[in-house]
């Protein structure tokens, strides 16, 4: 049920006034849920619940399997590495605490998944050749950092609701470590 939810909201994306939809850079309010997914069950197990997301978003709503393998890799593929790697610096370094679990795993993870996956592709995009004279850098900037405060918000605040309410559902959450103190 939660994939075909996630596969509904990819497909739902309002952009604020003048601005083209569609576009990475058009400042789309979109939740991509690969940060939160991966906080709660690891990126393997993520990864295989956003595989069945992406082809049901993608390619049976707007078609073309190229589309669909686009979509998985930047949105789901990209942004479920850097959170793990995020989430795997937060454990290391940082002492484990409830609240460090909230706002490093939920938050932190999924905004800096976003910001650097959307680095990470713009940089794709200048090695490759693309118009970087006519490209609005600064407009693109300001979307991911709204596009990135958003899913932080909206990862952190799922991650506090299942970690209360359904605590067996995070299977990366252990009571023991966490609550001890």
């Amino acid at each position: 049920m939660s994939i075909l939810f996630l596969a509904i909201a990819w497909n739902v994306s309002p952009t604020l006034p003048g601005q083209a939809p569609g576009k990475f850079y058009g400042l789309i309010f979109h939740f991509y849920g690969a940060s939160l997914l991966t906080a709660m069950f690891g990126p393997a197990i993520a990864l295989t619940i956003l595989f069945p997301v992406a082809f049901l978003g993608v390619y049976v709503i707007q078609g073309g399997y190229v589309e669909a393998s686009q979509h998985y890799l930047m949105v789901c593929v990209l942004p479920t590495f850097f959170a793990y790697l995020t989430i795997q610096a937060i454990q290391k370094y940082i002492p484990k605490h409830l609240f460090v679990l909230i706002l490093g795993n939920g938050y932190v993870a999924a905004f800096m998944s976003v910001i650097l996956s959307g680095s990470f592709l713009l940089l794709v995009r200048m090695l490759l050749g693309g118009a970087v004279s006519s490209f609005d850098f600064e407009g693109w900037l300001l979307g991911l950092i709204i596009i990135a405060f958003m899913e932080g918000s909206l990862s952190g605040m799922l991650l506090a609701i299942f970690l209360i309410f359904r605590p067996n559902w995070v299977s990366t959450y252990n009571e023991e470590a966490y609550m001890s103190r």
